[in-house]
């Protein structure tokens, strides 16, 4: 799980949680690995590298959870159960044949620090696997509870530094906590592949330049918009921007890349928040309304056309304005998109034909 972590992180270095994953992960694998070393002879520098590495990865975990899902980390909460815990160990050193409050300080930090990040995993919630995660971590802390509960319990296994390492209670609870590992593990790489899943759909889906929806994911999209809006109309805007090809010619690519992303942000600006903005390709875009009738599409379409031709952009010689045509039309819910937007770009020609910077209504 380390090595699996430590790979996703340098794939994607933006990943840091995957790398606080790989760091917990690594400190169990010391910790556990230091346990089976001591052969049940629990030696005052072994407990050390174990509380060591315990800490460590707790520590680590409930920072990537925080940075996985966008949380600032909870920084008093976790100092609380640090200080118990510290607290609990010193009391309990002055008679190392009990080991109750050893036990209770060290896995009630363990238990609180679950509790915490499973918290965090319910509450964003942006996937169903998050819940998965979230329910792993509070049964982790449910069956750790348990099993010092039974310990502390009156008639219980009496245990001493020498037979803790081979006690039941021991043995038990590095296993269930190696099992829950390796599902926390699973959960968490699984979580990792949806967020990968989700920007390769994205990514398929928009315009690199842009960042608006390419034709094919706009198509998908309206489809959506327009069953939901039913039994509304939609207005369909189809808008070319002029003389774009003098742009290019005159100032180069590199400001007419700047063009077309400044065009866009004003479409996403200017148009309604529910509208689904694209770039159709070229220098031509679209922008459909949600429950819009006629005279609203018309109305927005004159407000984009009026805030494109107040738009400057600055280039070496000045500042460069823009003036763009638009065609539209009100699309019932039985009508066909692709024949509507075939009438609205031929619209946009119309307006082109007339003088440019103008708007007009599909025939």
């Amino acid at each position: 799980m380390a090595a699996a972590f430590l790979l996703l992180f340098l794939h994607d270095r933006k990943r840091t949680a995957a790398l606080h994953f790989s760091g917990a992960f690594f400190c169990a694998t010391v910790g556990y690995t230091q346990i089976l070393l001591i052969d049940g002879d629990l030696r005052r520098a072994s407990v050390l590298v174990t509380m060591l590495t315990a800490f460590g990865s707790y520590v680590l975990l409930l920072k990537g959870m925080s940075r996985l899902h966008k949380r600032p980390f909870p920084l008093l909460l976790f100092l609380l159960p640090c200080v118990v815990a510290v607290g609990f160990f010193a009391a309990s050193k002055s008679d190392p044949a009990v080991l109750g409050l050893r036990i209770a300080g060290v896995y009630g930090f363990m238990v609180v620090v679950d509790i915490m990040c499973g918290v965090i995993a319910w509450r964003s919630a942006a996937h169903h696997i998050d819940r998965v995660i979230a329910v792993i971590f509070l049964c982790q802390a449910a069956v750790i509870s348990l099993l010092v509960g039974q310990l502390l319990m009156p008639g219980a296994e009496k245990l001493n530094m020498a037979t803790f390492g081979a006690s039941h209670f021991a043995i038990t609870m590095r296993t269930a906590n190696a099992l829950f590992g390796i599902a926390l593990g699973i959960g968490l790489f699984v979580r990792f592949g949806v967020i990968e899943v989700e920007r390769l759909t994205r990514l398929a889906g928009t315009d690199p330049l842009t960042g608006l929806l390419n034709r094919r994911a706009f198509e998908t999209a309206a489809q959506t918009l327009r069953s939901v809006s039913e039994p509304l109309p939609t207005g369909l805007i189809v808008c070319d921007i002029d003389h774009f090809k003098r742009i290019n010619d005159n100032y180069g690519h590199e400001v007419g890349d700047r063009t077309l992303m400044a065009f866009a942000k004003l479409l996403v600006e200017e148009a309604p928040d529910t509208a689904i903005c694209t770039r159709l390709g070229g220098e031509e875009f679209c922008v459909l309304l949600t429950g819009a009738t006629a005279e609203m599409t018309q109305l927005v379409a004159t407000r984009l056309r009026v805030a494109i031709e107040q738009m400057q952009l600055g280039v070496e010689t000045g500042q460069l304005t823009l003036t763009a045509s638009f065609g539209w039309c009100e699309l019932a819910p039985a009508d066909d998109l692709r024949a509507a937007m075939a009438n609205a770009d031929a619209a946009v020609y119309q307006a082109k034909n007339d003088g440019r910077n103008l708007v007009r209504m599909a025939g």
